[in-house]
């Protein structure tokens, strides 16, 4: 913990996972997929005695399959697994929404002895170690043992055969299947998503080509920067000082010699007055003359602001 550093950062003190995500995003994630047996690691852990007759988890026997029955003798004529404070037992990997089957771990070889519930021929559907201490919990409350592991899995198949056999109610869609957990793939290796794809050169990445610009759009550039303090129309400085480079961006059209443009120098004061005469020619026009509508003078009387007369 204390030797994590990022080379970049040292005075930061990182954790393990925090180290990881500095050097995915540094080098880039590639999901690699794991070979069953490396799967079996990520499964809940029992330690157990395993014996001529098989080993017990949760008072269910498990023994092994015929194709390991050979080295799970080796394993008992080996006697403990030796390892530091576990004495005897040896470990064992178990999936707690599948438990019909489990792992045996022989790290003296680092290979797996595949072991069945004994009982398993009895369960056909899906069941899960929840449902088993269910049914055990019920049959002990009975008057029953939960080490009756032949009761409780008689009890656990008539419970699904009564849930096949009785009629559905009207409009049903089916049970929520139960929850299975996360599917790890711990007989078949699992498919690599980036099989038979070559290695890229990344000297072959060529840049995007440009998308074509819209004529509306204004000229590539940099943005004009703004006239330092002090500064006149022409860019010359006030005090005598040297202009700005930039000053010729800002020259006014009339000092490039060019015609004015209406939308920064504004609209003539003539043309102003042009327009007010004419309206006005319009309005005394229209009051003189006999076809006027009276009630058109009322709104144009309540409509004129404050201190204009007709």
């Amino acid at each position: 913990m204390g030797g994590l550093r990022d080379p970049f950062r040292p005075h930061v003190v990182l954790s393990p996972n925090d180290m990881y995500a500095v050097q995915v995003t540094r080098s880039g994630y590639r999901a690699v997929p794991l070979s069953p047996a490396q799967n079996r690691f990520f499964l809940l852990p029992r330690w157990v005695t395993p014996g001529k007759g098989g080993f017990m988890i949760n008072y269910r026997t498990y023994q092994p399959v015929a194709q390991d029955a050979g080295h799970y003798r080796e394993i008992l004529l080996r006697g403990g697994s030796k390892l530091p404070g576990r004495g005897d037992k040896w470990e064992c990997r178990f999936n707690p929404y599948r438990p019909e089957r489990v792992w045996l771990h022989d790290h003296t070889a680092g290979t797996w002895v595949t072991c069945d519930f004994r009982l398993r021929h009895l369960l056909t559907d899906p069941w899960t170690a929840d449902m088993w201490q269910e049914h055990a919990e019920q049959h002990r409350a009975a008057g029953g043992s939960e080490q009756d592991e032949e009761a409780i899995a008689l009890a656990l198949a008539q419970r699904d055969r009564r849930r096949r056999s009785r009629r559905p109610p009207p409009k049903r869609t089916g049970d929520e299947p139960p929850f299975q957990g996360l599917h790890l793939e711990t007989e078949q290796p699992s498919q690599d998503p980036y099989a038979g794809l070559e290695e890229f050169d990344l000297s072959t990445l060529r840049p995007r080509p440009a998308l074509p610009i819209s004529p509306m759009a204004p000229p590539p550039g940099p943005a004009p920067a703004a006239l330092p303090a002090g500064a006149g129309p022409g860019g010359e400085q006030e005090g005598g000082q040297d202009p700005h480079p930039l000053a010729a961006l800002f020259v006014l059209t009339e000092a490039a010699g060019g015609e004015p443009d209406a939308s920064t120098t504004g609209t003539p004061a003539e043309e102003h007055e042009v327009v007010e005469a004419e309206l006005l020619e319009d309005l005394s026009s229209g009051m003189d003359s006999d076809d006027c509508d009276e009630d058109v003078i009322d709104v144009w009387e309540v409509r004129m602001p404050d201190g204009m007369g007709p």
